[in-house]
């Protein structure tokens, strides 16, 4: 009888063994171990996008159950996207405020935003060609192409070219044809 106690005692002590090692290690649950993957766009990141309505809340998680920074109120605004998770994107502001908006409130399509004073609109990519606009700060500009230092953009029915320097709303050495 002692000889079965001791057996049944020793079988215990192993299963307990057995189970306090396994919780200590990562047990996959099927025989490959999983992979946790979060999906985005397939855009690249970082790259910039634009508001697509007049009313967009930043957060300060990827969630709606994460507070809001602020609140913008401008369509066509740009943001630079610098992360993804899930429908969720991790933005910049030009003012470098940073936080979380969802996939649905953002575009592709491209604008830019003057930040430095006032910004010289030329008829040609050239700083002595003719003049045919000045877009003061915080003045927002459809981005139709930036191959090198000029930028041509539009607004309404006027196009014209703009100093790169003079806007917010494109990489350093980032190319738009």
């Amino acid at each position: 009888m002692k000889k079965q106690f001791d057996m049944a005692k020793t079988l215990l002590v192993a299963c307990a063994t057995a189970i306090l090692v396994t919780m200590h290690q990562p047990v996959p649950l099927f025989a490959q171990e999983a992979k946790l993957t979060v999906r985005g766009s397939g855009e690249a990141v970082p790259r910039f996008v634009t508001l697509k309505f007049d009313k967009a809340n930043m957060r300060e998680g990827p969630g709606n159950e994460y507070k809001v920074l602020w609140q913008y109120n401008r369509t066509g605004f740009p943001m630079l996207v610098e992360a993804e998770f899930g429908v969720w994107r991790k933005v910049v502001d030009h003012e470098g405020t940073t936080g979380w908006m969802h996939g649905s409130l953002l575009s592709l399509r491209r604008m830019v935003l003057v930040v430095n004073g006032t910004a010289k609109i030329h008829k040609k990519p050239l700083v002595t060609a003719k003049i045919v606009a000045v877009a003061e700060r915080g003045a927002l500009l459809e981005l139709q192409s930036c191959p090198a230092e000029w930028c041509r953009i539009a607004v309404g029915d006027l196009r014209g070219w703009v100093s790169r320097d003079a806007l917010w709303g494109m990489r350093d050495g980032e190319v738009l044809n």
